[in-house]
C-alpha cells in the first residue's frame, strides 16, 4: 500500500428531501489495497457512504476524491469504480458466463481471454458448473454470486460492496468471505464493503469503519476495535462487551457497584471524581466463589457450544456476561446464588468516558 489514500472523502455531508441528515462531515482516507468495511446499525449511513461514492446519491456538501482527483461531478457510469450490489442487478436475458463477460465485452476485450477470466471468475464463486445456465434458473443466492463475479472479472481499482455475501447460505458464506479476501490481496485491488454482519467484517477487513448516526464513531483495525474501542457506541456495538458504570477515586482507583479495582495504565486523562464506563470482555473474566471482585448474583448458565456463557447481575442492575470452559461446568454457582468476578491475568480492562 502506497502512503497516498486512493480514495478520500472529505467533509462529505448528505442531506435528503425531508432535512435527514444521512451523512455528516464524513471524512475518510482509504490506501489503495486496503480492504475497508462500513459496519453499523440500519440507518446508520453506510450504504449512503457507498452510493455516494460510485455516484448514486449526490452528496450535498463535500469533496470525493478517486487518487486525488475529484470525482463528485462525475455520473455513476464516468467513475472508475465497479459496485456489487445486493439485489443481484444481473441481466435476465443472458445465461451466467454472458452476464459475467459484459463488462469485458464492451471493453472490447479479445474473446480468448474473456473465456479465461470469465471461467475463472466463475470458478472462484463456484458457478463453474453453471456457465450456460440461465440466471432465472438459478437461486437467489446464486445470482448474488454471479453480480460478484461480473464485478470481479474487470479487475476494476476500487470494487464497491453493498453485503455481497448476504444471501449466500452459512457454510457457503464463510467459504466466500476467504475468497474474496483471498482475492482482493491477489490482486491489490480496493474493496469497500457494507455489512452489518461484525463477524464477516472482523474476519477479513484490514479496517472497519462503525458508523452511528451519519458519522463515523472509529475506523481502525479489527484488533483495535475490539481490545481498544474509542467510544461507548463502539464498545457496546463489537462483539460482546459488559459496560459498568464507575468512578475514578481520590487515590486514582476505579469504583464500581460492589468493588474497587486499579485503573489500568493504558486509560488516561481521567482525574479524581471522573465519571467513567468500564468495559470487560466475557472472555476476560473468571468467576470467584470468594469475595473479592465485583459480586454478581447468577442467574442463568447458557450452552455456547465450545463454552458456557454465565449471566449474573451486579448490585446496580447491570447484567454481566462471561465465558468459561465446558470442562469448568461442575463448578458453577447454580442461579440465584452469589458469586464474584475478577479479571483474568493479563486482561486489559477498557476505560472510557461515562
Amino acid at each position: 500500500m502506497t502512503n497516498d489514500p486512493l480514495l478520500s472523502l472529505r467533509k462529505v455531508s448528505k442531506i435528503f428531501g425531508n432535512g435527514h441528515f444521512g451523512l455528516k462531515d464524513i471524512d475518510l482516507d482509504i490506501a489503495a489495497g486496503e480492504f475497508v468495511s462500513l459496519l453499523g446499525p440500519s440507518g446508520c449511513g453506510k450504504t449512503t457512504t457507498l452510493r455516494v461514492v460510485a455516484g448514486f446519491e449526490a452528496a450535498s456538501a463535500g469533496q470525493i476524491l478517486l487518487g486525488g482527483a475529484e470525482i463528485g461531478h462525475l455520473p455513476p457510469n464516468r467513475r472508475p469504480v465497479n459496485t456489487v450490489f445486493q439485489d443481484y442487478a444481473v441481466f435476465p436475458h443472458m445465461d451466467v458466463a454472458e452476464n459475467v463477460a459484459f463488462g469485458l465485452s464492451v471493453r472490447g476485450t479479445p474473446r480468448a481471454e474473456i473465456r479465461r477470466k470469465v471461467g475463472e471468475a466463475l470458478e472462484l464463486v463456484g458457478l463453474a458448473d453453471k456457465a450456460k445456465r440461465p440466471v432465472s434458473a438459478l437461486s437467489g443466492g446464486q445470482r448474488q454470486r454471479v453480480a460478484l463475479a461480473r464485478a470481479i472479472v474487470c479487475e476494476p481499482q476500487l470494487l464497491l460492496l453493498d453485503e455481497p455475501l448476504s444471501a449466500l447460505d452459512a457454510s457457503l458464506r464463510e467459504q466466500m468471505q476467504i475468497e474474496l479476501k483471498n482475492l482482493q490481496a491477489r490482486l491489490g485491488t480496493t474493496f469497500v464493503m457494507v455489512t452489518h454482519d461484525q463477524t464477516e467484517a472482523l474476519s477479513i477487513s484490514d479496517r472497519i469503519a462503525v458508523m452511528q448516526g451519519g458519522e463515523i464513531e472509529q475506523i481502525a483495525s479489527p484488533a483495535e476495535l475490539y481490545d481498544r474501542p474509542a467510544t461507548r457506541f463502539v464498545a457496546g456495538f463489537i462483539g460482546t462487551m459488559n459496560l459498568l458504570p464507575g468512578k475514578v477515586s481520590a487515590d486514582g482507583r476505579l469504583e464500581v457497584p460492589g468493588s474497587s479495582l486499579p485503573m489500568p495504565a493504558e486509560a488516561h486523562g481521567f482525574g479524581a471524581g471522573s465519571a467513567v464506563v468500564l468495559g470487560l470482555r466475557p472472555e476476560d473474566l473468571e468467576l470467584s466463589t470468594a469475595t473479592a471482585g465485583i459480586p454478581i448474583r447468577v442467574e442463568n448458565v447458557v450452552f455456547h457450544g465450545r463454552s458456557l456463557r454465565v449471566i449474573g447481575r451486579v448490585s446496580s442492575g447491570e447484567e454481566m456476561i462471561l465465558d468459561v470452559p465446558r470442562s469448568a461446568a461442575a463448578d458453577l454457582p447454580a442461579a440465584g446464588a452469589s458469586a464474584a468476578l475478577r479479571l483474568r491475568a493479563g486482561a486489559v480492562p477498557v476505560v472510557l468516558p461515562a
